[in-house]
């Protein structure tokens, strides 16, 4: 167990309480052996995220309970829309991680992993999350990972799951996650450590305060993990934001968020750790302007903050309690503007362009010439969805608010969009997995 290998390495340990005091010395050590970086692998090896440096990546919003389908309906999600999720997700080109999505309440509830990872897999090539449920559960999912990735070895040269073990504060490890957890490390699976402590509810009030008792919580998660197998990957983050004192609701929208996503990410550089946080979540429970301000704001303040994996970027509604399918698209959107600004200026001798001034002279005019025909597609940021035309063109075309343009489009995805389909023989063997875990838990 956790306290076991806490009191192995020499924390002061107290056995009736199963309270744990780390000191300093013994902390540094255990997460020196954490690796600074690590790459994910999707269902197709060759799609693979690096985690580290200030690489960043954005992932779907996950473990909603319900759905805002494409009807306008608020409704619980199934295996289909586990499943549309996926399909969504795969052909959205600035989104880059399958979530968990929606949990699929039409099956039983220990078998949701298994079912929302086969669909993640059935419609997307990209990384999907590792559905840490528990012991038992979570080596099922890497049961599958090895059959996806052909045994056991290459799964652990191949690292396919990324796990979420987030600490219970105030300073809490759950029994259920950290078992999770010591499966990952057992399997060389990365896990993330990401807090969701609430300033002035479960952590102190000050913004400040909220940061010293995460930093000792992820801390301590990922020490589990470098017990367990020194050099497991790790990612060090938060989900953590301020509890709003007239509803107690967690205020994920709100500008603390992403304050908390720019100490994680300095946190993590200072520790040598990749990170981990949430941008793009809103407190509405449309898509409305309050959603795309509160999305906005804190994407890209994750991103410019180095955030290496930024949860949430895409389909958050209510808290990420409501999945959207047309939020997805308009988000990716968003992730595109962000990504394009990331990308910051280019100078070079070339891009300065002295040439083409000197070329083009006073009162005429850059359009067609060949160095803008050459250049604007790379150096310019160009919508697929958010319009530009004028009131007249947009009027005539049928004058479509940004909701009415992302349900068509994401209706036409769901319509035309076909993912890289999966190896038969490998999909069978985990279709039959599935069904045989089903019929050992008594289902």
């Amino acid at each position: 167990t956790a306290f076991r290998l806490f009191e192995a390495a020499g924390a002061d340990t107290d056995p009736k309480t199963l309270m744990v005091r780390i000191p300093e010395s013994l902390a540094k050590e255990t997460v020196r052996k954490a690796p600074s970086e690590f790459h994910l692998y999707g269902r197709d090896p060759s799609y693979r995220l690096h985690m580290g440096d200030r690489k960043v990546h954005f992932s779907i919003a996950g473990q909603a309970a319900k759905i805002h389908d494409l009807d306008g309906r608020i409704r619980s999600g199934t295996v289909k829309d586990a499943e549309d999720v996926a399909r969504l997700a795969d052909a959205c080109e600035h989104v880059h991680h399958v979530s968990i999505g929606t949990t699929p309440l039409d099956v039983p509830d220990d078998m949701h992993p298994h079912h929302h990872l086969l669909a993640n897999w059935k419609n997307s090539v990209k990384t999907s999350d590792g559905y840490n449920y528990g012991g038992s559960t979570t080596r099922e999912i890497v049961e599958m990972a090895a059959i996806l990735r052909g045994g056991e070895d290459d799964l652990r040269k191949k690292p396919t799951l990324l796990g979420f073990t987030n600490p219970v504060s105030p300073m809490q490890l759950s029994k259920e996650l950290i078992e999770g957890a010591l499966v990952h490390a057992e399997y060389n699976q990365p896990m993330l450590y990401a807090p969701e402590a609430l300033a002035g509810g479960t952590a102190p009030a000050t913004l400040a305060g909220l940061i010293v008792q995460q930093n000792a919580e992820v801390l301590s998660g990922i020490m589990v993990s470098q017990l367990a197998n020194p050099g497991t990957p790790v990612m060090y983050g938060t989900v953590s934001a301020v509890l709003d004192m007239r509803t107690g609701a967690a205020a994920l929208g709100g500008p603390e968020v992403g304050l908390f996503n720019v100490v994680a990410a300095q946190l993590a550089r200072y520790y040598g750790l990749p990170s981990r946080g949430t941008g793009g979540n809103t407190d509405s429970k449309t898509v409305d302007a309050q959603a795309g301000a509160e999305t906005s704001s804190s994407l890209l303040m994750a991103a410019m903050a180095g955030m290496n994996f930024i949860y949430d970027a895409a389909g958050s509604l209510e808290g990420s309690l409501t999945m959207s399918l047309e939020k997805i698209v308009i988000d990716n959107e968003l992730c595109g503007m962000v990504s394009r600004v990331l990308a910051g200026v280019d100078v070079t001798d070339e891009t300065l362009a002295v040439g083409e001034i000197v070329r083009t002279g006073p009162s005429a005019s850059y359009l067609g010439t060949p160095f803008t025909v050459a250049k604007f597609r790379k150096e310019h940021f160009i919508p697929g969805l958010f319009d530009r035309r004028t009131r007249g063109s947009w009027e005539k075309a049928g004058a479509r608010d940004i909701s009415a343009a992302a349900r068509a489009r994401a209706h036409e995805i769901l319509t035309k969009h076909e993912p890289e389909p999966m190896d038969r023989a490998v999909l069978s063997e985990l279709e039959r997995f599935v069904k045989k875990t089903a019929k050992a838990h008594g289902h």
